[in-house]
């Protein structure tokens, strides 16, 4: 029925299209609604939600057969963790809870982990903070290492490029500093590599092709979504809103042109640490917005951009 099942995993963004799912029953519920749709191989769960849930997910996905990856970026974003603070204190802090969600990675047998650097510095502060975070980035990748000495498999660590001016104000951030800190990292680590994110590209003011090609050798997990510009708009900055926005960024012809990128730098041919490539929807509802309704309108979308890759004829 769907003809990429064996080049990618599609997975959605479980705690990004289901944002009132707040307590336990309402998340399993909201989860089994994915698992029992074909049109998913995969699902990223957060890295709030306590160890039994997790675990009750991991059990799910499976018997589903479903790959299930975990979303810190919650995590880090509520928080305000940051693995390249100039502080000390305050980096070992933000380093020990994404140890912990490493932990919890495993416990829910989540093939992938997910997360932000944390916020920018002052401009003249930028070099230093990136060292910091290489310097974050190597211990968590090595503690996922020992971990896995336990678990029976090694958890992809991605860290994933966000804005850098307009909302969330990441440190990494634009592609070239991405590139920077991954080369360092992957150097000494191989089981770190980048989430790249359809929806951040327009924030960062770059080109989604280009970014692809740059940052090629450590693209290993894969987000789509859309992004809106105008300010004053409900949508505007990094809210991840339903794609046909007449504001918005992205639609059919930039994902089309993304997935072009995608097969052009071999993402798809290439072995990561879930079963196959993950491509993700991350797409939430605006207020009064059905999630449901959101998520068929990214099936949608995403189904349209891909026929106009490989038409039928």
């Amino acid at each position: 029925m769907y003809p990429w099942h064996d080049t990618f995993h599609m997975g959605i963004v479980h705690f990004m299209a289901y944002p009132q799912a707040t307590t336990q029953e309402d998340v399993v519920q909201s989860v089994e609604e994915i698992l029992v749709d074909e049109f998913f191989q995969a699902i990223e769960v957060s890295a709030l939600l306590d160890e039994g849930v997790l675990q009750t997910i991991g059990t799910m996905c499976d018997v589903a057969r479903v790959e299930v990856l975990l979303g810190a970026q919650p995590l880090v974003l509520s928080k305000g963790l940051n693995l390249g603070a100039l502080e000390e204190e305050e980096r070992k802090q933000a380093l020990e809870a994404l140890k912990q969600a490493v932990d919890k990675a495993y416990v829910a047998k989540a093939k992938a982990l997910a997360f932000p650097s944390g916020k920018r510095p002052g401009e003249r502060k930028e070099e230093e903070a990136r060292k910091r975070l290489v310097e974050s980035l190597v211990e968590l990748c090595r503690y996922a290492e020992q971990r896995a000495e336990v678990s029976g498999y090694l958890l992809g660590v991605n860290l994933e490029v966000f804005d850098y001016a307009v909302d969330k104000r990441a440190l990494i951030g634009p592609a070239p500093f991405a590139f920077e800190v991954a080369s360092l990292v992957r150097a000494e680590c191989p089981n770190f590599g980048l989430t790249i994110d359809l929806s951040h590209e327009p924030l960062l003011f770059e080109d989604p092709a280009g970014t692809l090609t740059l940052l090629a050798p450590f693209v290993n997990h894969v987000h789509i979504g859309n992004a809106v510009l105008v300010k004053g708009h409900p949508a505007y900055g990094d809210t991840h809103p339903r794609f046909g926005l007449k504001e918005g960024c992205n639609d059919v012809q930039e994902i089309t042109e993304f997935l072009r990128a995608l097969f052009r730098i071999g993402y798809f041919e290439r072995a990561t640490f879930t079963e196959h490539p993950v491509i993700s929807f991350e797409v939430k509802p605006l207020p009064g917005e059905n999630p449901r309704l959101v998520v068929a309108n990214a099936k949608r979308t995403f189904l349209s951009a891909w026929n106009r890759l490989f038409p039928i004829l």
